[in-house]
């Protein structure tokens, strides 16, 4: 029932946003959205460390989340792009200008990136074994923003990570999971910023 009623309130600012001429995916640039769980606000800077102009408050509206579209990163640090608040929330003053941040930038927390969508998680490297044969396990994290660099460590299933770096559209994720934490890089295709939905792969 609360899948079903998110992806209505998605399909519904589907069709609000482009009646505005707002796009509400980008997918040039690193997404995420900040944890449902934080409890602090935002703090918005107009560079790393220097001079913050503004705060944005825990969202306690059912059904909306803050989502950054991220252009680079720097020590701990990452630019905005745009800040849009959905699935709900249209009416949020940042959606009738979501480019009023760009160019500023916010701290390195609580920002999260999922990845997967169901069944069991699993983090290794291990080949599967499955009816038609041998199947690699199918979100690789790799140790440097490319695939000619080592894969680290491989996810299957479903699992929450937190935003730490960018490098073009790749995203550096920290992630925790039984008590151990695992730290690599992510292409684009298998990034989602939507909590309320599933999540495209792009090409």
């Amino acid at each position: 029932m609360k899948k079903r009623i998110l992806t209505l309130l998605l399909l519904t600012s589907l069709s609000v946003f482009p009646q505005k001429g707002t796009k509400i995916f980008f997918k040039n640039f690193v997404e995420c959205f900040y944890s449902e769980k934080a409890t602090e606000s935002i703090s918005i800077y107009d560079s790393p460390n220097e001079n913050k102009i503004a705060e944005l408050s825990p969202l306690t509206e059912p059904h909306c989340w803050y989502k950054f579209a991220i252009s680079e990163s720097k020590n701990g640090w990452l630019k905005i792009e745009n800040i849009i608040v959905l699935p709900a929330c249209e009416d949020n003053e940042l959606n009738k200008d979501i480019g009023k941040y760009k160019d500023k930038w916010i701290k390195t927390k609580s920002l999260i990136i999922n990845i997967g969508h169901s069944g069991e998680t699993k983090i290794d490297c291990l080949i599967d074994k499955t009816d038609k044969g041998f199947a690699e396990i199918r979100y690789r994290f790799y140790s440097e923003p490319t695939k000619n660099s080592e894969i680290e460590f491989c996810v299957k299933g479903y699992v929450e990570s937190e935003l730490i770096a960018i490098n073009g559209t790749w995203a550096k994720l920290k992630i925790k999971y039984n008590e151990k934490e695992y730290v690599g890089w992510l292409e684009r295709k298998y990034q989602c910023a939507y909590p309320w939905t599933t999540c495209p792969v792009y090409d």
